[in-house]
């Protein structure tokens, strides 16, 4: 039986396309995916998927999905669409950044300098409760 992935629930987790972001910040997505599913809380439509910036980019119902984009601009497509239009929640340094709206917001974006920076946003995202509004959010829970 075919999986089924509900446009309103599952989050994509953009990661650039090509061999550095696949190799750096693919598996920092992986670990994002499974903070979302330790929050599921067993419903299994409430859930993450790791895709491709260029998948999102040229899949027409991708807009539909709330997303997340792992890698900064200039490896990751998706994010060099968003993050313009997303307020910085949190800086260090200018090397590490957090970006998403405060509350209602379906989009985001995670990236640092390099590897460790965006390791870092990831955490930080996760660990200052980013990830928790952001799903409070998508998945109409209320704190």
């Amino acid at each position: 039986m075919p999986r089924y992935f509900d446009i309103g629930s599952t989050v994509l987790l953009v990661v650039g396309y090509g061999i550095l972001p696949e190799e750096e910040d693919r598996p920092i997505a992986y670990e994002l995916k499974r903070a979302i599913g330790s929050r599921s809380e067993g419903d299994e439509n409430r859930s993450g998927v790791v895709v491709t910036d260029m998948w999102m980019v040229n899949q027409e119902m991708a807009e539909l999905f709330p997303a997340i984009a792992v890698g900064g601009p200039g490896v990751n497509a998706f994010a060099a669409q968003i993050y313009e239009g997303l307020p910085v929640a949190y800086t260090r340094d200018e090397r590490i950044f957090v970006q998403c709206v405060a509350e209602g917001g379906k989009r985001a974006a995670l990236w640092g300098m390099d590897q460790e920076a965006t390791r870092e946003a990831v955490e930080i995202f996760i660990k200052d409760g980013f990830l928790d509004r952001f799903l409070d959010t998508v998945w109409k829970r209320r704190s």
